[in-house]
C-alpha cells in the first residue's frame, strides 16, 4: 500500500508533544488494516458463511500473514489503545508503535514519520472486507479472571511443559509448584498478581502447543515463582516457561523468577520496579530477556527500573530464549547443570 507523502508538520515542545503523539497513534490508527497493508489476512472463523462480519463490537480479531505464518490476536483495551500478541512468538506484542517497531522500523523516528501517514484523512483506503471497521474495547473484570484461574486444577504435570523439555522435578519444586494451573483443554495458565494483593490473579498467559495467549479481561502485570525472605536472586523473564527453564539449568537455592509476559508498558514497567526493589539489600538481579531486538530494549528498561540494585544480562548462547535453549540441550545430550555459563 502506497501512502502520499506527508505535509509539513510545525516543530512542538518535545516532550509534550511527543508523548500526545503517541498516544494519538495508539489509539486512532486502526491496528488491524495497518497489519493488513503489511499482507495479514483476518482468519475464516472472523467472517460468516456470507462473507460479512460477526459483528461489529466483537471484542478481539485474528490475523495470519500468509507469507510467514505469523498470527496475531488484535484487540482494543479499554483506555482505547489498539493492541496486538504474536501467537508464534512471546515477545511480540504492545501497541501499534510496537508493532511498527517490530516489523521493519527499529528507531522511534522512523515509527512516528510512517504512522503519521495513516491519520491523514486523505490516505487511500483499504476494502472493509481486508479489515475490522471497529472493535469493542476490551472490558477488563478482576473478579471473573480470578475466578477462572481458580477454577483450573493445581498440577504437578503437563504434557505441553513436558513436550517443552521442562522435568517434573522442577515442576514439583516449592518455587513453582502453587505458580500454574491446567485447565480443562490441557492449557497452562500462569497467573499474573495483583501488586497490591499478590493472593489474587488478575490476569494470566495461557500456553498450548502452537498456542500463546492472555486471559480476556485480564490485566498483564507478573508472573512470579513462590517467594521466601532468604532469596537473594531475582531472575527477570519474558515469558513463564523461560523462568521455569532458567532454574532447570542453573537451580539456585535463594532465586526467584518474575515473568513480565513480553514487552512492557510504562505502568507495567512500574510495577516491576517496585518487585526489584522489594529484594533483599544486596540481591542481585539477573535480566535473563530473549535474545533478540525485544530482548535488549527490555533489558535496558529494566536497568533503567532497577536503580540502584544491581543487575547483569545473561542471554542464550543459542536460540531466542532459555526454553529454546534448554530444548536443545535435551535433543542432544543427557540434561547436566551448566556451570560455565552461570557468570
Amino acid at each position: 500500500m502506497t501512502l502520499p507523502s506527508p505535509t509539513a508538520h510545525k516543530a512542538a515542545p518535545p516532550n509534550r508533544a511527543m508523548g500526545d503523539e503517541l498516544e494519538r497513534f495508539k489509539r486512532d490508527v486502526n491496528l488491524t488494516e495497518l497489519a493488513a497493508s503489511l499482507g495479514y489476512r483476518l482468519v475464516d472463523r472472523e467472517r460468516s458463511a456470507g462473507g460479512k462480519w460477526h459483528g461489529s463490537t466483537q471484542a478481539s480479531v485474528s490475523m495470519r500473514n500468509p507469507d510467514t505464518d505469523d498470527k496475531i490476536i488484535i484487540r482494543r483495551d479499554r483506555d482505547g489503545h489498539w493492541t496486538y500478541f504474536s501467537v508464534r512468538d512471546d515477545g511480540d506484542n504492545g501497541t501499534v508503535v510496537d508493532f511498527v517497531q517490530r516489523r521493519g522500523q527499529p528507531s522511534l523516528g522512523a515509527v512516528r514519520k510512517e504512522l503519521r501517514l495513516w491519520l491523514r484523512v486523505d490516505r487511500p483506503r483499504l476494502s472493509p472486507q481486508l479489515y475490522r471497521p471497529n472493535l469493542k474495547a476490551q472490558v477488563r473484570d478482576a473478579a471473573v479472571v480470578n475466578s477462572m484461574y481458580a477454577g483450573a486444577a493445581s498440577a504437578r504435570e503437563s504434557r505441553y511443559l513436558a513436550g517443552r523439555g521442562i522435568r517434573s522435578d522442577t515442576l514439583r519444586d516449592k518455587r513453582f509448584a502453587a505458580a500454574f494451573r491446567v485447565d480443562a483443554r490441557g492449557n497452562v495458565l500462569f497467573g499474573h498478581l495483583d501488586p497490591g494483593d499478590s493472593s489474587r490473579v488478575v490476569g494470566f498467559e495461557i500456553k498450548n502447543k502452537g498456542f500463546t495467549g492472555f486471559a480476556t479481561g485480564g490485566r498483564k502485570t507478573f508472573w512470579r515463582s513462590a517467594t521466601r525472605p532468604t532469596d537473594n536472586r531475582l531472575v527477570i523473564v519474558e515469558a513463564s516457561i523461560d523462568g521455569l527453564s532458567y532454574h532447570q539449568l542453573f537451580p539456585h537455592p535463594r532465586a526467584r523468577y518474575l515473568s513480565t509476559g513480553g514487552a512492557v508498558g510504562a505502568d507495567q514497567l512500574e510495577v516491576v520496579a517496585r518487585e526489584i526493589a522489594a529484594m533483599p539489600p544486596g540481591s542481585e538481579i539477573v535480566l535473563a530477556t530473549d535474545n533478540d531486538v525485544g530482548g535488549d530494549k527490555l533489558a535496558s528498561q529494566l536497568v533503567a527500573a532497577a536503580g540502584t540494585a544491581a543487575t547483569r544480562r545473561h542471554v542464550p548462547p543459542t536460540g531466542k530464549d532459555w526454553n529454546d535453549y534448554l530444548q536443545s540441550l535435551e535433543r542432544t545430550r543427557p540434561h547436566r547443570r551448566e556451570h560455565r555459563l552461570e557468570r
